[in-house]
């Protein structure tokens, strides 16, 4: 290519990443630098080519990248009677239903048109949008390990004397479906037919076939005993596209062609996921030299306050919905919870070394007062002394055994680890301001 071309390319790309409608991509590398250009594709040894403004080609091992950020992409507004099905291995996807032919299901998606998926992938679904009393008792019960979290509780399944559940009860509802209205009534049953604006429910107690509007219910759990197993990540690369509509896609990725992104999801359609480039807001990279926890499903979570209210842990947000931050200093990625917190992933043993920052959330000011600790295999690995919150950004107040302000930071060695534990607890003085942060938390291969 002459000068004069690489210039009118230059030119043109230039053009185009000012463009409103066409904004370059925003490549995060593990180093924390960036490069700024267009994925053109991908190769077989997993090499991503990435046209540069200049108008030279630059190519990049995957495992070099954290993340492709898709710039310029506004999110779809969440209409009513849409669904949101939660996959059993991770990932979502959010449309209307359209139908079913036995357990496969029919869903008209926006980030990739009609997709057809087995219901025993799934966890469940929750409509959206979750609002109010029945979004969050939808969440806990398509989420929860237990299933009558959400209230399915019959007269007949407590002890006619002191009102206690009965443990044939938990046990009862693990074998069917249960679904939650809009009024926080749950029903046990099988869910037989799918519909646009209704669906079937054998039910459990009446013994008869119930129909359910779909406007009306806020979340369907699939049974238990028909759900697929929980494969843990076995460490390998692989791609979390997220689409404008909040969908999330987990799997390999086969190509780029045309404008499309090709992948095999996890839950295993039939057949290469193709989405559209205009639907992709962000794509993270799994399994690379770098890998932030934040970009993990963890395989254990528990969580329990004192006098606070719930507040579950969050990715790359606090527990309250803010930004990670510690004494002033921001993170892109890291995980928020609360007090006593305790949240488990896999890393089969590929990393060898855990890294973050870690402190109280800057916006609780001088409130909170927490212990961190690290567990590999259920092994101490690190605890933090007394953490406690401060006023001044980048405070360094210090007193024996207790840090206030300033992150501290955290390395440990992990080589040979399958299970990471995280765990906040409230320093024993309850745990009203306890909103802790793992600022950047990652292992390193």
């Amino acid at each position: 290519m002459t000068r004069k071309s690489k210039l009118l390319v230059s030119a043109m790309l230039a053009v185009l990443f000012l463009s409103p409608a066409l904004l370059a991509e925003e490549i995060w590398l593990y180093d924390n630098s960036r490069i700024y250009g267009l994925v053109k594709g991908v190769s077989a040894d997993k090499v991503v080519s990435i046209m540069l403004p200049t108008g030279d080609e630059k190519k990049v091992p995957m495992e070099e990248i954290i993340a492709v950020r898709f710039l310029g992409r506004n999110p779809l507004l969440i209409q009513s009677g849409t669904q949101e099905f939660r996959f059993v291995n991770g990932g979502s996807l959010r449309g209307q239903i359209q139908g079913n032919a036995g357990n496969m299901v029919q869903l008209q998606t926006a980030m990739a048109g009609r997709i057809a998926f087995d219901l025993s992938r799934v966890k469940g679904f929750v409509a959206l949008p979750l609002a109010g009393f029945s979004g969050r008792k939808a969440e806990e019960l398509v989420e929860s390990d237990t299933a009558w979290v959400a209230g399915l509780v019959f007269p007949a399944m407590r002890d006619e004397k002191t009102g206690v559940i009965l443990p044939e009860a938990v046990k009862m509802t693990r074998p069917v479906d249960i679904t939650l209205d809009s009024r926080g009534s749950s029903y046990p049953g099988v869910a037989r037919k799918f519909e646009l604006a209704s669906f079937t429910l054998d039910h459990e107690i009446l013994l008869q076939q119930v129909p359910l509007k779909i406007l009306y219910v806020a979340g369907v759990r699939m049974a238990d005993i028909a759900r697929d197993a929980v494969q843990p990540w076995a460490g390998d690369v692989q791609v979390r596209l997220w689409g404008r509509d909040d969908s999330r896609v987990q799997g390999h990725i086969s190509r780029i062609h045309l404008g499309r992104w090709l992948l095999q999801p996890i839950w295993d359609v039939k057949g290469p996921l193709s989405v559209d480039l205009e639907e992709i807001s962000l794509v993270q990279i799994l399994g690379g030299r770098v890998q932030y926890l934040s970009q993990l499903t963890p395989v254990s979570v528990k969580e329990s306050t004192v006098l606070a209210p719930p507040q579950p842990y969050r990715m790359d947000r606090s527990c309250q919905g803010d930004p990670i931050s510690v004494a002033g200093k921001r993170y892109p990625w890291g995980i928020g919870v609360h007090a006593d917190s305790e949240l488990t992933f896999d890393l089969n043993g590929k990393f060898n070394e855990f890294r973050s920052d870690i402190g109280i959330a800057t916006r609780m000011g001088e409130r909170g007062s927490v212990i961190f600790r690290v567990l590999g295999d259920g092994k101490e690995l690190y605890k933090s002394p007394v953490i406690r919150g401060s006023a001044a950004a980048g405070s360094t107040t210090q007193t024996e055994g207790q840090t206030a302000g300033k992150p501290v930071e955290v390395a440990v060695p992990v080589k040979g680890v399958k299970q990471l534990t995280l765990e906040v607890t409230n320093a024993g003085d309850l745990d009203l301001g306890d909103v802790a942060n793992w600022g950047s938390a990652r292992v390193l291969r």
